[in-house]
């Protein structure tokens, strides 16, 4: 935001986030506050099995341990019976929370109209999950925390946000009640909004892996706040869990994000006081050495390019000082994973499954 004359703010309060982390894996998960215990028993459970255009789907469902069941569609191609490097499809933020797995997905519950544009217009006019599934993956496509079948109802929702709105449309609604609400609940406790969702993403690789559908060899992939997500889940696990991930449209400086590049993020952006022991490309590395895919969207409304290019630079410089492999892209287009950054991420995620 632009602080005005404030602006002086955050040179007075110390503002320097560090371009190395400050803390480990184990640290971080610390930093993103009070979990929930991590399950034992998942209690899986299978659905409907049908095919659409060459891709099987199949309903899943698990219990990460509280609040509702976790629902998820589970992509194979069709015919193939025998393990298949596996994939977790992290959705994007949108300021859609009534779906989650329905934005990557041809062949199950459709966007409705209104909706449409998410697909159109952030993917590419097209279901990845079903274009991974085709490159021979397994992947598991399912509802964050906050999203589908993990939202909160409107009628949890509080009357002032309504009040303040002067409306009840279910979107303004969710995206006010997890500024205005949920993150200050959460506060509390000190829990975060990242931390939770961090939690449901590691539940879901465990799951992944518990899956005879999948191999051992499991790779992360988002866009924006998927891609956000899919950074986090680089950083909270070991090579065994993850074998590789790709983040497309979340990565810039946090200093570039200051002046008006905070109020567009959701708070998984922005856990408390997160920025005193790493920059946002610092928590990248601290997934390193795993090989790390990110997409940098060239004219992205959401960060400037300057800021994305130092975060380019402080990331592919810390892989080059440990040998590890970084792959950094810049395309010419605005806030999306078109058709053509898919191609490019899914023969790079083929290359490492």
């Amino acid at each position: 935001m632009d602080l005005g004359a404030f602006g002086d703010l955050p040179a007075l309060l110390g503002f320097a986030p560090s371009s190395e982390p400050q803390i480990n894996t184990d640290q971080l998960l610390s930093h993103l506050g009070t979990l929930p215990k991590f399950p034992t028993d998942f209690q899986i459970l299978r659905g409907k099995k049908w095919n659409h255009e060459g891709v099987a789907i199949t309903e899943i469902s698990w219990s990460v341990g509280w609040g509702p069941r976790t629902q998820a569609y589970l992509l194979t191609p069709e015919g193939v019976t025998t393990p298949l490097p596996g994939a977790l499809f992290l959705h994007s933020h949108d300021d859609v929370k009534e779906f989650g797995k329905e934005k990557l997905v041809a062949g199950g519950t459709e966007l409705p109209e209104h909706l449409q544009w998410v697909k159109r217009d952030h993917y590419g006019n097209q279901a990845p999950a079903n274009e991974l599934a085709k490159r021979g993956f397994a992947v598991l496509a399912f509802d964050a925390f906050m999203w589908g079948s993990r939202r909160f109802p409107e009628e949890v929702m509080p009357n002032r946000l309504k009040e303040v709105l002067g409306s009840d449309d279910y979107e303004l609604l969710s995206v006010m009640h997890e500024s205005m609400s949920l993150s200050k609940y959460l506060s509390l406790f000190g829990a975060t909004l990242a931390g939770l969702l961090n939690f449901d993403d590691r539940v879901a690789l465990a799951v992944a892996h518990t899956l005879p559908e999948f191999t051992d060899s499991i790779s992360a992939v988002g866009l924006s706040g998927g891609g956000c997500r899919a950074i986090y889940l680089h950083a909270t696990t070991t090579a065994d869990q993850l074998r590789a991930t790709v983040c497309v449209g979340a990565m810039a400086t946090y200093g570039s994000m200051l002046e008006s590049h905070v109020a567009p993020h959701s708070w998984m952006f922005f856990p408390h006081d997160l920025a005193s022991v790493t920059d946002w490309p610092g928590v990248a590395v601290i997934g390193a050495p795993k090989p790390l895919y990110i997409q940098y969207c060239g004219n992205d409304q959401l960060f400037t390019p300057a800021g994305m290019k130092d975060a380019d630079k402080s990331i592919s410089q810390h892989y080059a000082k440990i040998s590890a492999e970084y792959r950094g892209d810049f395309y010419p287009v605005k806030h999306s994973f078109t058709a053509a950054m898919q191609k490019d991420a899914f023969d790079w995620m083929k290359s490492h499954g």
